[in-house]
């Protein structure tokens, strides 16, 4: 009965028993309640913090500021001179320990005093000049902002080169004369490198860290400087692809106070981050804590819980153990029977398995299997056998297809008034083109190209009849037109596949040079006459032969001056395919010829066999390929 119950139902009850009641139970839940208490715990102290920090930020910024706006005032009610300019700035940047400079630039534009802090040592103060050395303040924020808004500013941070020369943010309050027209700006410079020191110095754990952005995300203060105003909180998003980063960085921006799971600026780690927002300046700290070191606690404890997963795990290993006997002894007994299979000894004894279970089921499909193979291989060896015969036979008959063209070359090599070279490239083992060439008489030579229609063994079948047909009646007519009109009348008769043949048919004078032609629907060949761009033929009456009864072929008549030369083919040559399907196509043909002209024979037509090669660069041959080429000595 317990072999009945399915594998699948009975590992996972007993899995659940053994696994769910002691690990789960023990280190899942210790595991997540201990988790949750310290998140809730972390939260809360980050947040004070965070808060804290951005309070801290801000009563410094409340400082400045009122700083800034005392000495505006004092500057708007009495006139001071420059030497008491300089001596304002001073007072005002030794009393204030947060402030690293102070200046103060007229309106219209003159000299603008400047004091800040030599850095080091930090007590020294400097003197210097705004308006000297092509110091033009009046385009920058800190000046342009209080003169257009008419009131108190904060500014984006920024290096301040050839003012101080350190990276800062400025307090920047406008100044009013007496008839309240504008005056000019004081100011009061924090450096950023005090936000650093201070943000280093926050308890964040060991490897946790504090950051500060402006308020459109610039990173103001980070651990690692090269990001400090060369990058964005956005910026780092985009280059990580971070939508949760993205995000954050919106919030922070917006003002929010927030405590939510972070996966770094500059790394993919999992940490929590805590942000709270500084309002007077529109800026947000954040308080970076490292997963890892925050659940290091939890994973004390859950070490100590592990004494307890032993010995569930031992209970669980028996379990399982007695699972995986009651399935592979059956499995072992069946994979020595796949191997033995797998040899090709297919009458090997498999196990019987009883029960309905799956390896009762997998014992059936490897029975069933076995069966299967023995008949397919019976199968397969009968179609094999087929396959092999038929291939002899299409071998043989391609064989004989083309012992039935003249393929020596030279064909007359005691004669040297005559080139002839021809070539015969079937698309499949057979085809249905042939040439045929061969002496009437001393002096007169006889040429024949032709194309059945179709391909394969009818058309092979066809050709043949053909050939046999057309020397039968050369014999008797001795004339292109004649031989093609009785040849047209004996393939037309009891042609019930309706198949025919397009022919070229030439008669030449090898004496004279005199030839008479006839094309029955058959490519023109084209003519190589000295001095004289290749050309086809004129051209005469006649169709394709075999495909209507009782049609008179007509001839036409060329002379061939010694070197004279005609290249005939086969539509193969013309509607050869490329890999983007493109045909080769007459005038490709007739460039091609014009190239290789001036070769012998053999030359002409191995070059137009290269050329069809590199046209169709590997493409599947869609039809038969003849070329034969003639030449007068």
């Amino acid at each position: 009965m317990f072999r009945k119950i399915r594998i699948a139902p009975r590992m996972a009850l007993m899995i659940i028993i053994g696994a769910g009641g002691i690990l789960g139970a023990v280190i899942g839940y210790n595991y997540i309640s201990a988790r949750g208490l310290l998140l809730e715990e972390l939260q809360e102290k980050s947040n004070h913090l965070a808060r804290a920090t951005a309070f801290r930020i801000e009563v410094t910024g409340y400082a400045v500021e009122k700083v800034v706006q005392s000495a505006a005032f004092m500057l708007t009610e009495n006139k001071h001179t420059v030497a008491q300019q300089y001596d304002l700035l001073e007072k005002l940047v030794r009393d204030n320990p947060e402030i690293f400079g102070a200046a103060i630039a007229p309106w219209p534009k003159g000299k603008a005093p400047y004091v800040w802090r030599d850095v080091p040592p930090a007590q020294t103060l400097l003197r210097g000049d705004l308006n000297a050395e092509g110091y033009q303040y009046d385009v920058w924020d800190w000046f342009a902002l209080p003169r257009d808004l008419t009131r108190t500013i904060w500014t984006e941070p920024y290096f301040d080169e050839g003012g101080g020369n350190v990276l800062m943010v400025t307090r920047a309050a406008p100044v009013w004369d007496a008839e309240d027209e504008f005056a000019g700006v004081i100011t009061s410079d924090v450096s950023l490198e005090w936000l650093q020191e201070m943000l280093a110095q926050l308890p964040v754990g060991r490897s946790g860290y504090a950051f500060l952005v402006s308020a459109t995300g610039v990173i103001i203060s980070h651990p690692a400087g090269e990001l400090i105003m060369n990058e964005s909180i956005f910026s780092l998003a985009e280059a990580r692809g971070s939508k949760n980063l993205r995000k954050i960085g919106q919030r922070m921006i917006q003002g929010e106070t927030g405590f939510v799971f972070f996966d770094g600026l500059t790394n993919t780690r999992p940490a929590w981050l805590a942000f709270s927002p500084v309002p007077s300046t529109g800026w947000s700290v954040g308080l970076v804590f490292p997963e890892k070191e925050l659940l290091g606690v939890v994973f004390d404890f859950s070490r100590n819980t592990l004494f307890f997963g032993a010995a569930g795990f031992v209970l669980l290993l028996v379990m399982s153990l007695l699972i995986a006997r009651s399935i592979s002894r059956p499995l072992q007994q069946l994979e020595a029977g796949a191997r033995t299979l797998a040899t090709g000894n297919l009458d090997v004894s498999l196990p019987v398995v009883t029960g309905k279970d799956e390896v009762a089921g997998l014992a059936n499909a490897f029975e069933s299997m076995r069966n299967d193979l023995k008949r397919y291989m019976i199968d397969l060896a009968q179609t094999t056998a087929a396959k092999e015969r038929i291939e002899s036979e299409m071998q043989i008959a391609r064989d004989i297809q083309m012992s039935l063209v003249p393929h020596t070359f030279p064909p007359f090599p005691n004669r040297n008034d005559m080139e002839i070279y021809a070539i015969l490239e079937p698309a499949r083992e057979i085809g249905g083109d042939f040439y045929d060439f061969y002496m009437i008489d001393e002096d007169e030579l006889c040429l024949v190209v032709g194309d059945v229609s179709g391909k394969g063994v009818p058309a092979a079948l066809f050709m043949a009849v053909t050939r046999t047909f057309l020397r039968s009646i050369w014999q008797e007519e001795h004339s292109p037109a004649a031989t093609m009109t009785r040849l047209n009348r004996e393939l037309v008769r009891d042609n019930d596949s309706c198949m025919f043949v397009t022919l070229f048919c030439a008669r030449i004078n090898l004496t004279t040079g005199h030839c008479v032609y006839a094309n029955g629907g058959h490519n023109p060949p084209f003519l190589l006459h000295a001095g004289k761009p290749a050309m086809a033929p004129p051209t005469v009456k006649g169709v394709v032969v075999g495909g209507m009864p009782d049609f008179t072929f007509d001839e036409g008549e060329l002379l061939f001056a010694p070197g004279d030369a005609i290249f005939i083919y086969t539509d193969g040559v013309t509607e050869a395919m490329n890999p983007e399907n493109a045909l080769s196509g007459d005038a490709w043909t007739l460039e091609q010829i014009e190239k290789y002209r001036d070769l012998d024979c053999n030359g002409m037509v191995e070059a137009m066999r290269r050329a069809l090669a590199d046209y169709t660069r590997g493409a599947e041959q869609s039809d038969d390929i003849t070329m034969l080429a003639f030449r007068r000595g």
